[in-house]
């Protein structure tokens, strides 16, 4: 029986780093030349709510990643790559929980009741969650489903305030009510992006902030559902795709079938050719 190679983990996305230039298609037959050893490439999915996540990137053993340019990222790049994956962790953790209906609220601070560390205001928000939960209780309602952020820099002109996505079994006014440390609050219910998701509110959340941000969530949270496999797609699908964007929206949705294509982007690794593939879908509708 043929012994099965032992892929090596690695952090593919800063790997590949220069987008297609889909403009020049000499440009882009250069780039498919340019592989020079074998791999296999692994398609990751990520399923969270009705949005749908395929990455797409090669695999080497550890023979084959001798000078695949896989090498330590300096400190800056791995702190940026930790950013960028926490982004995307809270990002999916959004749509895995939330949809129409649930509540996303700003909650803010008088000149009497702001505090004066991050250490305070997250001791606020957290008395007030468990406030929440004892309403909640006395409803007959299970613990509240949900994500809080706190911004806070007594350096910039930005007051503390905390933003909260919770799921919608009170009624706006309560939850408002219910905030005892400020009047300039706003809570409103969600509405999906036109593809589905809270992808659009998620992003705005989760941007860079212009000073220090924490987030915390409740342990009742559903997790997005990640898969991995060696064979969705083969080294000539990728081809493909690389040659001709129309032919990522073909493979894909003939592989995911009850799901539709909103966006897609292809980066290549300028040391050894190899092409890394995102698209994020999102279940059809009418299904």
């Amino acid at each position: 029986m043929r012994k099965k190679r032992g892929y090596i983990d690695y952090d593919y996305e800063a790997a590949f780093t220069d987008p297609i230039d889909y403009s020049n298609e000499r440009n882009i037959e250069k780039l498919l030349q340019q592989g020079k050893v074998k791999s296999v490439y692994t398609t990751k999915t990520i399923k969270a709510g009705n949005q749908f996540e395929v990455e797409i990137y090669p695999s080497f053993t550890k023979k084959e990643s001798t000078g695949m340019n896989l090498k330590p990222r300096s400190s800056t790049a791995q702190k940026n790559l930790n950013d960028k994956n926490a982004r995307k962790k809270l990002e999916r953790l959004i749509n895995a929980n939330f949809s129409n209906g649930d509540l996303w609220v700003t909650l803010t601070y008088d000149n009497e009741h702001l505090p004066e560390s991050m250490k305070d205001a997250l001791k606020n928000i957290g008395n007030y969650m468990r406030r929440i939960n004892y309403r909640r209780e006395k409803m007959g309602l299970s613990n509240a489903k949900y994500i809080y952020i706190t911004e806070y820099n007594p350096k910039k002109k930005i007051r503390c305030h905390h933003h909260l996505i919770m799921d919608g079994a009170l009624s706006m006014d309560l939850v408002e009510k219910m905030w005892k440390y400020g009047k300039r609050n706003n809570v409103r219910r969600t509405q999906e992006d036109e593809d589905g998701g809270l992808t659009g509110l998620a992003k705005y959340l989760v941007k860079d902030p212009a000073g220090s941000k924490r987030w915390c969530s409740s342990k009742n949270l559903k997790k997005p559902v990640e898969s991995k496999s060696y064979h969705a797609f083969r080294s000539r699908q990728v081809r493909k795709m690389v040659e001709n964007r129309e032919c990522v929206k073909e493979l894909l949705e003939k592989r995911y079938k009850n799901r539709s294509l909103i966006n897609f982007e292809i980066k290549k690794n300028e040391i050894n050719g190899y092409f890394y593939v995102y698209a994020r879908m999102t279940e059809r509708r009418n299904q």
